[in-house]
């Protein structure tokens, strides 16, 4: 079953064209990180619950922290969104705005 709903999911994102940088001619399939990270991106909020019931909060949301969450401007309506509809964020643009930042002062770091 689960096996399946990763696979839809996949197939999903392949006809929507989310993997224009990929050679998808030789994809068989991808990462759960990248899996979850195109979906959140790129797919509607009904695929996104399937995530929850396929990887479970903990993974959904790391995956949301270290690659989602961090990518700035362009996504982050989304971001706000999925903070505080998904991880209960009080205030979720400013939960938003520190896991940017952070993110930043560790390349800055680096």
């Amino acid at each position: 079953m689960k096996d399946n709903v990763r696979q839809q999911l996949f197939r999903k994102l392949k006809k929507e064209n989310c993997f224009w940088s990929y050679d998808v001619s030789k994809m068989k399939s991808i990462s759960d990180e990248a899996l979850i990270e195109h979906v959140m991106l790129y797919l509607d909020i009904e695929d996104i619950d399937k995530l929850f019931s396929l990887f479970g909060f903990k993974k959904v949301k790391r995956v949301w922290l270290d690659r989602v969450a961090p990518q700035g401007e362009m996504f982050r309506p989304f971001n706000i969104l999925y903070a505080w509809y998904y991880f209960g964020a009080k205030r979720p643009e400013a939960y938003v705005k520190s896991i940017e930042t952070r993110h930043i002062n560790r390349i800055m770091a680096a």
